[in-house]
């Protein structure tokens, strides 16, 4: 229907937006390919090939100092860096810097440090947001008439003005780019409490009271409250506020996400609204591409901190499980079956490929 009904333009410019979308997302993998092939050349691990995207190659290159292929292919929903005698059976590969010829605690920090890139990716990638475009503060849109004991007064001391930027409240930061409810959650039932606001370019701290206000929806035209109605405005932090909170706010991401996967099990949440596969990510990218550049960068460190989360769980086939095989064997003084080993990744391979369509039908068709 969407293709029945958009003027050529219009498809023109969502075929525009899909691509922006992958090249973000193309972005992510890449530097996650990138960690592992980090710490590989850190340890002198020998890479075979690293590679973006899957299927043949549009672009190549080999190496003649090393013998290492660098390589662009044609399907751009992944990539790999692969690593010399990864898929050998044998309990060590042969050759000097194979994978299994190292020991298992450098192999542990190879496979982490491709999370260990998308993290560091997603907080300097919101770092520069929150100084270029600012994360999101309430906004004092409105201030109604106050009463004290009743009485109608021109002005309140310690009081909200029209203009004030929000920053805190009882020293508790109401950023609300990721939680628009942090004002409104932090002021909570007090009647009384401390906030620090930006008025004219400079903090200000105000000792807040609840008051009597001017209200003509309420009974008697007066209610009980702050008095105030708030919108949200963007706020330009310095470098080193902005590094600091960047760290603040990759956390937050990290613990929404495993708040939103526990919602699941409890019912609070749907799977089609918290669980996506591939292609739901690539159009939660483009729909935020046409929002404007901003919304892009917002989105490159969620999904960046959402790569990196899913990578290290200790299923088959992702870093975390390999990761499990590497302190068995650590533990152990001799590895797991490679065999049965790269059985269980293929399985898991498979389950997350399948898992990946369903959820993008789920997706689609909720």
């Amino acid at each position: 229907m969407f293709l029945l009904s958009a003027t050529f333009v219009e498809v023109l410019e969502w075929i525009g937006y899909v691509l922006v979308a992958l090249l973000c997302l193309m972005f992510i993998i890449v530097v996650h390919e990138f960690g592992h092939y980090v710490a590989g050349k850190i340890f002198k691990f020998k890479i075979n090939e690293f590679s973006i995207g899957f299927g043949p190659a549009i672009v190549k290159h080999k190496s003649k100092k090393t013998g290492e292929l660098f390589a662009i292919r044609c399907i751009p929903l992944g990539g790999y860096c692969a690593f010399d005698g990864e898929d050998e059976e044998e309990k060590a590969a042969p050759g000097e810097g194979s994978y299994y010829s190292k020991p298992p605690w450098q192999r542990i920090i190879v496979l982490i440090s491709g999370a260990l890139f998308n993290f560091i990716s997603a907080i300097i990638v919101i770092a520069v947001f929150f100084m270029a475009f600012g994360d999101v503060l309430p906004h004092i849109a409105e201030t109604h008439e106050v009463y004290s004991d009743k009485q109608m007064t021109v002005s309140a001391e310690q009081y909200f003005q029209e203009g004030d930027l929000v920053l805190s409240i009882d020293g508790e930061k109401v950023y609300s780019l990721i939680d628009v409810n942090a004002f409104a959650d932090a002021i909570g039932d007090k009647d009384s409490f401390s906030a620090v606001v930006v008025r004219d370019g400079e903090q200000v701290t105000l000792n807040i009271k609840k008051v009597y206000y001017a209200d003509d929806a309420a009974e008697g035209g007066s209610a009980y409250g702050l008095g105030i109605a708030y919108n949200y405005a963007q706020y330009k932090l310095g470098f080193f506020p902005s590094l600091g909170h960047a760290f603040e706010f990759v956390g937050d991401v990290v613990k929404l996400i495993f708040t939103s996967v526990g919602q699941l099990f409890t019912g609070d949440a749907k799977v089609s609204e918290t669980l996506g596969g591939t292609v739901s990510a690539v159009q939660s990218l483009a729909e935020l591409t046409q929002i404007g550049f901003y919304a892009i960068m917002y989105g490159v460190c969620v999904l960046s901190a959402s790569v990196a989360i899913m990578n290290i769980l200790p299923f088959p086939a992702l870093d975390g499980c390999k990761v499990i095989f590497c302190l068995i064997e650590w533990i152990r003084g001799k590895p797991i079956n490679r065999k049965i080993e790269n059985i269980i990744h293929f399985a898991g391979l498979i389950f997350l490929l399948l898992l990946a369509i369903i959820l993008d039908l789920v997706h689609f068709l909720a």
